[in-house]
């Protein structure tokens, strides 16, 4: 195993990129472990279907895209149109969706709403939810997440609220990080303990909320 490396180590044979699998726990020969996930390289295609079919839903790739040109193909063939809110990441998820070209068609825009004063303004956040459960709550990324469906022509929104560190000002762990999706008919929180340096827990926060659309678009998302 082959941890820490940059992700164009391999250059060449066949590729699986995975998220939300534990490198240590895999047995493959030459496996990359990094902040986005774990990269597991093939010399032949027979090996490489067989992991790709055990693997199942873990597997976000088989060629070399990142997360978001995938996100943004399940999108596309929906037929579906995304809005973001972002707290902690400030924008960074929005970025990384309108890297790829063509993100016009299904990304609506996004709110970046770094205070408690532009949550309640733009989002429509109550002060009495801010004040009882924080910032940093599955209840404001929840409201956080609502609002932006309610105020675009989005099929589906994405929020994401968290403490990036490396301190807080809040009595909650550094790397606490709620994400929530929602469509007019359902919603979904989860909640992460990021445990890496500021700008690697945002950017870990972007992939994960990419995967959770990702789990949604594929049916999957329990």
């Amino acid at each position: 195993m082959i941890v820490g490396l940059c992700k164009n180590e391999f250059a060449e044979g066949y590729i699986l990129r995975t998220f939300g699998l534990d490198a240590k726990s895999l047995t493959y020969s030459q496996v990359v472990n990094w902040i986005g996930g774990v990269d597991i390289y093939f010399k032949d295609e027979e090996s490489w279907q067989r992991a790709k079919e055990s693997l199942g839903f873990y597997v976000y790739a088989d060629r070399r895209v990142e997360m978001e040109e995938v996100v943004g193909e399940l999108l596309r063939e929906r037929g579906l149109k995304l809005a973001v809110a972002e707290s902690c990441t400030a924008g960074l998820l929005s970025a990384r969706l309108v890297n790829v070209p063509g993100s016009s068609n299904y990304f609506v825009g996004g709110f970046v709403v770094y205070s408690n004063e532009l949550k309640t303004k733009l989002l429509s956040v109550k002060k009495e939810l801010l004040e009882k459960y924080g910032a940093v709550s599955e209840e404001v990324c929840r409201a956080m997440c609502i609002s932006a469906l309610e105020e675009t022509d989005a099929d589906i929104a994405v929020a994401i609220t968290g403490i990036a560190g490396p301190s807080t000002s809040e009595r909650k762990p550094v790397g606490l990080t709620y994400i929530s999706l929602c469509t007019d008919k359902e919603v979904y929180v989860e909640r992460h303990i990021l445990r890496f340096s500021r700008n690697e827990n945002r950017f870990l926060a972007t992939q994960l909320a990419l995967n959770l659309i990702r789990k949604f678009l594929l049916g999957v998302l329990k």
